[in-house]
């Protein structure tokens, strides 16, 4: 859950209003014109946590967690990775409540304008863009984040109304987000009396 996130206070809130609140209360959330599902993208400078977040954010909303990992989708064959990425999307729809979770998603779905000669590669994203708002898509409760280095490397059609439409940026750990960083790792563990903590105001008690 989110205790096992250091500091970042802000972008946790922000989270819990774009994921966790939706995916819980998802019947008052469609009072106020929310849906309980839908696509979000995160990203921001590899290496701050964004696979850790949506992993607390699947525990923070109760819910099921899919890791569709790049090396169960992509396949050398004509055809096949479509067909994986429709079996993870159905996956997910007979499993809901439920996150499904795309890391490093411009790999999947990369700007198809830049993508010469790779076909393939077109029709992953174009698989992907009915999978997520096609007349037969149903992902009622079903949320898709993304995350991403590059957002823009992903094409503009992923990230229009009905997909991936709400950004999310994580940012580096503030002082005070890498100051609870210290202090969670730290807990339980033998300290020196010789480690400066105290320059970090944290206290060694």
């Amino acid at each position: 859950t989110f205790n096992d996130v250091a500091g970042m206070t802000k972008m946790k809130e922000e989270i819990r209003e774009a994921v966790v609140y939706p995916m819980r209360n998802p019947e008052l959330a469609r009072k106020y014109g929310k849906l309980g599902g839908g696509g979000i993208l995160m990203y921001g400078p590899p290496g701050c946590g964004k696979t850790f977040i949506v992993k607390a954010a699947a525990g923070e909303c109760q819910a099921g967690f899919i890791n569709a990992k790049l090396s169960d989708l992509l396949d050398m064959y004509v055809g096949n990775t479509e067909k994986n990425i429709h079996k993870v999307f159905e996956l997910a729809r007979k499993n809901s409540p439920c996150l499904l979770f795309f890391d490093e998603v411009e790999a999947i779905g990369g700007r198809r304008d830049q993508q010469e000669g790779q076909q393939y590669m077109k029709m992953a994203v174009n698989q992907m863009l009915y999978e997520m708002d096609g007349v037969e898509a149903n992902n009622s409760n079903v949320l898709i984040i993304a995350a991403t280095n590059a957002p823009w490397d992903v094409d503009p059609a992923l990230r229009r109304s009905g997909r991936f439409s709400k950004t999310i940026y994580i940012p580096e750990p503030d002082y005070e987000s890498r100051v609870a960083i210290l202090k969670m790792h730290a807990k339980k563990r033998p300290l020196s009396p010789m480690i400066p903590f105290n320059l970090l105001g944290i206290a060694t008690t």
